[in-house]
């Protein structure tokens, strides 16, 4: 089984992600590092990245009672300021080269602008949840 990012949508809009957001998933430390530098909004912050209480122990399906449901959604404009500052630093071979895959990370990004694209036509609201 892949883990990895895939967009969520509010309101549901139907176009199909055709990417496994597994390669965006694995490279999402070195993807916000290049966006940091680049001044772009983090990759990430477009996930869960809720804390786990202190004194949580328990299995990771039951971190979401702990803490309870996730109700954050992310402007589609700001996601494709993101994934379009990202495309464009690894078409630099020198940022390109930090990635073990460059062609799996542009795939899944690129997958993922498609997607954006039509939630901004749509004037849908988006985040990145692990699947």
């Amino acid at each position: 089984m892949t883990v990895g990012f895939v967009p969520a949508f509010e309101p549901r809009i139907s176009v199909p992600f055709e990417g496994d957001g597994a390669s965006i998933f694995h490279y999402a430390a070195v993807l916000d590092a290049i966006a940091e530098e680049r001044g772009i909004p983090l990759l990430t912050g477009f996930a869960d990245n809720r804390e786990p209480p202190p004194d949580f122990d328990g299995y990771p399906e039951e971190l979401a009672e702990a803490i309870g449901p996730w109700t954050s959604w992310f402007s589609a404009t700001d996601g494709l300021r993101c994934v379009g500052g990202l495309l464009a630093a690894l078409a630099e071979p020198e940022v390109g080269a930090r990635i073990g895959v460059v062609a799996g990370v542009v795939a899944d990004l690129e997958a993922l602008e498609d997607v954006l694209v039509v939630a901004k036509a749509e004037r849908a609201r988006f985040r990145l949840e692990i699947a």
